[in-house]
């Protein structure tokens, strides 16, 4: 992929925050420095950053989805009822499909719940 103004803004932005930012916000973050840039630019980009291994995506129960540009070994965990995205190291280790035989490139561990405010407030 060549390397634009607009990759470069939206991976910078990313890369520079811990939080998951959907791509509405991602848009209004860019568009700061970039006015024209266009919300499927903005689209076009992240899958794009997505399928080189530059960013990963979260998704939560209500299939919104969210973009993180910490891409090292995590795990997510994505409250159900205010959708907030928490990051959780991961032990690595030899996984369940590698004790089959399997050889694990990359996985990707979402756990869906309440988070610790939500259930108190349950």
């Amino acid at each position: 992929m060549r390397v634009t103004k607009q990759r470069t803004a939206i991976l910078d932005f990313l890369r520079s925050r811990r939080q998951h930012y959907s791509a509405v916000q991602i848009y209004d973050a860019v568009r700061v420095n970039i006015p024209n840039i266009s919300l499927g630019t903005v689209y076009r980009n992240l899958a794009s950053l997505i399928e080189d291994g530059e960013i990963i995506s979260v998704e939560t129960s209500d299939k919104c989805v969210y973009y993180d540009g910490f891409i090292s070994d995590h795990a997510h965990f994505v409250c159900s009822d205010c959708k907030q995205i928490y990051d959780f190291p991961i032990e690595i280790g030899t996984t369940e499909p590698e004790k089959s035989g399997f050889k694990v490139e990359k996985s990707r561990v979402v756990y869906y719940g309440l988070c610790n405010s939500c259930k108190n407030n349950k």
